[in-house]
């Protein structure tokens, strides 16, 4: 290109050098790009020995291990014994079966080409080993220990041998083939990297050489440039430099010809500098009046913010918060109006005084103003309450901040001193701490409360080995007067009685309620259990007087439980909990009285918890039957009908009697879903039954109060006799007296409700409770079952026999017909026919039988 155009390209020493460069990174460039082909070619060969050698040598070397876990995984599966463990080892067998599968299949997709032989030996037997496995697995969770033994020694063993062989063969075969691979690849890297450095050295050599020839022809120009230079040097001004080539050194020549006009540019650039001053002049005057503008701003700005501190002063003057600024000696220098109002003083007598004095005159709290006057002699900041006089005398309390105000050096120039009235505040404070230590009904000390008093009587006691009696009161028929009186005349019940308990206590004793109508009393320092008998018998004659209310005589009584200590209990915990527990044996007991905590309760409770626990899952194991008494008529003797029992057989408690877990099962909610089972279930024999025969008898079920809430007890009997295909007129639900009294227009509505589905309803165990004769004409009742207790000594008591009579009388008035339980005599089945009763049940005629021993029963009897 310098051939074509010598003047728009002329060839400087820059470009020579820029070309020489440019030629070098191109040489460069050329070695980068051999060397770059030879790394890659070596890359891939690498990766072709890991594709072709190293990486089918680790797939193989995994299968072996992993077919070598499987055998030892199978071998150990028979010899686990815990169930756990053999299900973990199965699963974890079964895991490693489909591991193997998938890197066995990834393998053969791989790596198969050329092991097609010992491919399908190992895949045949895989396939084989594979279904034995499973069998062995299955065995073994199935418990057939034997079975997996046979399976594993003399199917699964010669399987795996086959398989174990092949794989030592395929590694065999496979380091062969490596070997002559990777001898190939390293010949070809070797001569590349030959290759590489031949071109490198012809490279380098003509690189130098140019070199050479360049520097020997710079060096000749410049030899004749410092002889040009010294003519000129010696006064030679004729002579010019020789202007020869297109080079940077042929510029410097015709620098120094055209040195007269460069003179001439000198004053050019002189005149050019002057103009520059002058407009650097004009841009300062212009900056200096823009000063001016800011300055101006400033002082706008500034009569602004004086505006912000007198409104601030004129807020910090009437704000409610008093606040003092002293100097740095603690001399008062300003005070806002609500320290002057507060403290009576004017403000010129406040000014100049010290505030130390002064805070002093007003405080009544000694140890808080000492720990003020403290933080100003430390020079520290300082915050808490302080009790002041008012110049009315009254006492005030107030928040005092006190903040030193410092220089950047640290030093103190003044005080700031903040007071807050919080007097309002406290005394909310203290509101609402009695009110979440005392209760708001009574005023006696809360469950909270009570139970700090507890704690600290027991650990008084404690360090004095003084006993200390727990009291815990439950007012009998209290639930009964706040459900059918209301909540309001039960809570004046409540502060009557609190009232009571206060009166009989001594003057130690605490009395604290925990809840509800359960309270709890306190007794320190009493040396023996029978120092507890005074206050209990002041108690019971405190209550044994009704309560007048609202026109209402209300009897309501106390069920006391006591538990000492040390002997009951060692913490305030487990105290109270003992006297709850003695507190329910006293309820048991009959009522308005009191037990002591003893071991018995405590095993009644283990025992509860059990059968509890137990009976949760009852169902679910298929521990619960039914039993069936016959019903029959009392003058001619012919079966009637049978009551449905319930009976439970516990693999851990043995047999249950219905006593112990029925009452459990009502209070937990569980008798629902066993008394849904005991409905379907008994319908369904009573259809077997006549199937086999024994028809026209009617099917008597006990249905607890828990089951009659709510609306679901008339589904279930409606899917009980559809399932069982039996006519509802042949079911009798017996329900007790207990229903009608927690609420009887409740009661009412239910029992209606159930006699719509057209089964008949039963009054079970007549004369326990608190109902008469004369109510069960506003109920649906079509049967009256008179209770065991009255037929077991109807013989020889007069009072039962009476009673029964009269029952069974009116029963007949009202057309009710009668049923009485516990007949064991022939004496009592007579005296109960002369009454006219209608049907009996008892152990004369039959205990209670299951379903295929009532059978043999009816073919027996003979009536």
């Amino acid at each position: 290109m310098a051939l074509i155009d010598s003047k728009k390209h002329q060839l400087t020493i820059q470009r020579k050098l820029l070309f020489g460069v440019v030629l070098m990174a191109l040489f460069v460039g050329v070695l980068l790009s051999v060397a770059k082909q030879i790394a890659q070619q070596s890359t891939q060969q690498q990766q072709d020995i890991q594709n072709q050698a190293v990486k089918p040598l680790v797939q193989v070397n995994s299968l072996q291990s992993l077919i070598y876990r499987i055998r030892v995984t199978e071998v150990n599966l028979h010899v686990e014994s815990d169930f756990f463990a053999l299900t973990a080892a199965s699963e974890k067998l079964s895991s490693d079966i489909q591991l193997f599968e998938r890197n066995w299949r990834a393998f053969i997709d791989e790596f198969g080409e050329g092991h097609d032989r010992h491919i399908r030996s190992i895949d045949d037997n895989w396939q084989r080993l594979q279904s034995i496995l499973n069998q062995v697995i299955q065995s073994a969770v199935d418990g057939k220990i034997a079975d997996a033994f046979r399976l594993s020694q003399f199917e699964s063993q010669p399987r795996f041998n086959v398989i174990a062989k092949e794989l030592e063969i395929l590694v065999t075969q496979i380091e062969i083939s490596t070997d002559g691979f990777i001898g190939e690849a390293v010949a070809e890297l070797e001569a590349q990297q030959q290759r590489f450095l031949m071109i490198s050295f012809v490279g380098m050599l003509v690189a130098i050489i140019l070199m050479i020839l360049f520097s020997r022809y710079l060096v000749l120009r410049l030899n004749r440039m410092r002889e040009a230079f010294s003519r000129i040097a010696n006064g030679d001004l004729e002579h010019k430099v020789d202007v020869v080539g297109h080079d940077e050194l042929t510029a410097l020549a015709r620098s120094f010809n055209s040195m007269q006009e460069r003179l001439a540019d000198r004053q050019t650039a002189l005149t050019q500098a002057r103009l520059f001053l002058e407009e650097r002049v004009r841009e300062r005057t212009k900056e200096l009046n823009e000063s001016n503008l800011r300055l101006r701003e400033e002082v706008i700005e500034r009569a602004k913010v004086q505006q912000e501190i007198k409104i601030l002063s004129l807020a910090v003057s009437q704000t409610p918060v008093s606040i003092i600024i002293t100097d740095a000696r603690g001399m008062i220098e300003y005070v806002n109006d609500a320290v002057v109002q507060a403290s009576g003083f004017v403000e010129e007598e406040l000014l100049g005084q010290s505030a130390v004095s002064f805070i002093n005159k007003q405080h009544t709290t000694e140890t808080s103003f000492n720990d003020f006057l403290q933080a100003i002699k430390s020079d520290k900041e300082w915050a808490g309450e302080l009790c002041s006089r008012r110049q009315s005398g009254e006492n005030c309390w107030e928040f005092v901040h006190l903040s030193p105000v410092m220089t950047s050096a640290s030093d103190v120039t003044h005080y700031l001193i903040i007071k807050e009235d919080i007097t309002k505040r406290r005394e909310q404070e203290q509101r609402l701490l009695y009110q979440a230590s005392y209760d708001a009904l009574t005023e006696l000390p809360n469950r909270t409360l009570g139970m700090e008093r507890l704690a600290q009587g027991v650990s008084n006691a404690g360090r004095q080995q003084h006993k200390l009696a727990v009291m815990f009161i439950d007012l009998d028929g209290f639930k009964y007067v706040n459900d059918s009186l209301g909540h309001d005349i039960g809570d004046q019940l409540l502060i009557m009685a609190a009232s009571r308990l206060l009166n009989t206590v001594r003057e130690s004793d605490v009395v604290a309620r925990l809840g509800g109508d359960e309270f709890l009393i306190i007794m320190p320092a009493i040396s023996e259990q029978a120092d507890c008998f005074p206050v209990l018998e002041k108690i019971k004659k405190a209550f044994a007087e009704t309560f007048e209310l609202a026109g209402h005589s209300l009897a309501v009584t106390p069920s006391i439980g006591l538990s000492i200590f040390p002997e009951d209990g060692e913490d305030g915990a487990i105290l109270l909990r003992n006297a709850d527990l003695a507190m329910y044996q006293a309820k048991e007991a009959g009522r308005n009285t009191y037990k002591f905590f003893n071991h018995q309760i405590h095993e009644n409770l283990t025992m509860r918890m059990q059968v509890e626990t137990q009976l949760k899952s009852a169902l679910g194991r298929d521990e619960l039957s039914l039993f069936y008494q016959p019903i029959v008529e009392a003058k001619t003797k012919k079966l009637v009908g049978v009551e449905a029992l319930l009976r439970w057989d516990n693999e851990v408690l043995g047999s249950v009697s219905p006593d112990q877990f029925i009452g459990i099962a009502e209070q937990t909610g569980l008798i629902v879903p066993i008394g849904n089972w005991v409905l379907e279930n008994a319908c369904l024999q009573m259809t077997e039954w006549r199937e086999q025969g024994l028809s026209d008898l009617t099917l008597a079920i006990n249905v607890s109060p828990r089951q009659l809430q709510g609306e679901g007890l008339g589904r279930v009997i409606e899917q009980a006799l559809k399932g069982a295909e039996l006519s509802s007129e042949y079911l009798i639900l017996e329900v007790t007296e207990g229903l009608l009294i927690r609420n009887p227009a409740e009661a009412k509505r239910t029992l209606e409700a159930l006699k719509q589905l057209g089964v008949g309803i039963a009054m079970d165990d007549f004369g326990t409770g608190y109902s008469s004769l004369s109510n069960l004409k506003n109920y649906p009742f079509d049967i009256l079952k008179v209770d065991r207790t009255f037929v077991r000594d109807i013989a020889s008591d007069p009072e039962d026999c009476a009673l029964v009579s009269a029952a069974i009388s009116m029963s007949s008035g009202l057309g009710l017909p009668v049923v009485a339980e516990g007949v064991e005599t022939e004496q009592q089945l007579n005296i109960l026919a002369d009454m006219n009763c209608d049907r009996v049940q008892g152990y004369f005629f039959s205990k209670p039988l299951a379903p295929d021993d009532l059978l043999l029963w009816v073919k027996d009897y003979r009536g």
